[in-house]
Order: structure tokens, then C-alpha cells, then sequence
């Protein structure tokens, strides 16, 4: 859901934007990744790529 999702970036964003933070959502991310790569929700694999690139700054 892109509204909910840019929603917690933007109520959060003061955490989300700390070291923590960005650990935090790298986690949220792998193990999304991970239950993909077992079958579920395949069709998230690009978007959870591109910003695992996006908060890791990989992707700049």
C-alpha cells in the first residue's frame, strides 16, 4: 500500500533517517526477501531491491 507506506516514512521519518533506523528497515527488507525467495509476495522482490538500495545508499 504506497499511501500507508509513504505515510510511516513521513510520521517516522526522524527515526527512520537514523543509523538505527535505517537497520532496522535493512532487516524488515531481507527478511521480506527472504519469504520471496520461499515463494510469498514475489511481486515486492524489485520495489524491496530498489529501496534495500535506496537506504543502504547502494543505489545512488
Amino acid at each position: 500500500m504506497p499511501e500507508t507506506a509513504e505515510r510511516v516514512r513521513r510520521e517516522l521519518s526522524d527515526i527512520l533517517a537514523s543509523e538505527a533506523g535505517r537497520f532496522a528497515e535493512l532487516v524488515v527488507i531481507i527478511e521480506l526477501l527472504q519469504s520471496a525467495e520461499r515463494g510469498d509476495n514475489r511481486e515486492l522482490v524489485p520495489a524491496l531491491r530498489h529501496r534495500a538500495g535506496e537506504v543502504s545508499g547502494l543505489g545512488r
